[in-house]
């Protein structure tokens, strides 16, 4: 059987309360044949200098000692929109901050494994339901699952095949763009050259045969594609109501 992978950060600055969430987790793993692929940090600021967008599940202690989980979350969020956080609180009324930054939930300390399993069956519920929303992406002798939402285009440069992201940073493979673009057609993925394919949802306007992207580079519409580009440009436009 594959398992999935689930990759997860725990910030806790509690040795007795981080032992107590990976032994749980490592129960609910074993139960459901899931692998975790588990990182630990002891503080907010040990966190943040390492978080790049890399992770599909973040526990976040609320009551943090040099930034508070809240402040951390705040950080998070812009970097990363979709991350799910999960507050873990020795009291209830601090976890109704966690709305502020989109918290999936809060679980109190200390943990009980009848209550966070439910809770961890409901992060498994959002994470499966993104997959769909995302693509494998193989490099070297590992992979990386991208959110399509973080693309803003994907390019071709002789072989290799580069993600361009919206945090700035690219992700190289091999392959071909027309691989990529049969299998991103349906999301709104367009070849508007020979070297490039557009995320439409990353469009912000087009002007003549220049596109203009929501972190305003501008790729060029070839003559040959202009036609092509613009109909299934004007049918994104229409089905998702922009």
């Amino acid at each position: 059987m594959i398992e999935q992978t689930i990759r997860i950060a725990i910030v806790e600055d509690s040795i007795e309360d981080l032992d107590n969430c990976l032994s749980l987790l490592n129960l609910y793993s074993k139960e459901k044949h899931i692998n975790f692929d588990i990182q630990t940090f002891s503080s907010g600021d040990a966190f943040l200098l390492r978080f790049k967008s890399q992770f599909d599940f973040i526990i976040l202690d609320i009551n943090l000692l040099t930034m508070d989980g809240i402040e951390v979350a705040r950080n998070i969020r812009k970097k990363d929109e979709e991350v799910i956080i999960m507050f873990a609180t020795n009291l209830a009324k601090y976890a109704t901050n966690g709305y502020e930054v989109d918290a999936i939930d809060f679980v109190l300390k200390p943990l009980s494994y009848a209550s966070f399993y439910l809770k961890l069956d409901r992060v498994m519920n959002r994470i499966n339901k993104k997959d769909d929303s995302s693509i494998i992406v193989t490099f070297g002798g590992g992979f990386n699952k991208v959110s399509l939402n973080d693309i803003l285009y994907i390019e071709v440069i002789s072989h290799s095949i580069i993600f361009h992201l919206t945090n700035g940073e690219n992700i190289t493979t091999s392959g071909t763009l027309k691989k990529y673009e049969e299998e991103l057609r349906r999301k709104w993925f367009i070849r508007c050259n020979s070297c490039y394919l557009v995320n439409a949802h990353k469009i912000k306007r087009v002007e003549k045969l220049d596109i203009h992207l929501v972190n305003n580079e501008i790729i060029a519409i070839s003559h040959p594609k202009r036609k092509f580009f613009m109909e299934s440009f004007k049918r994104y436009v229409i089905e998702e109501g922009k």
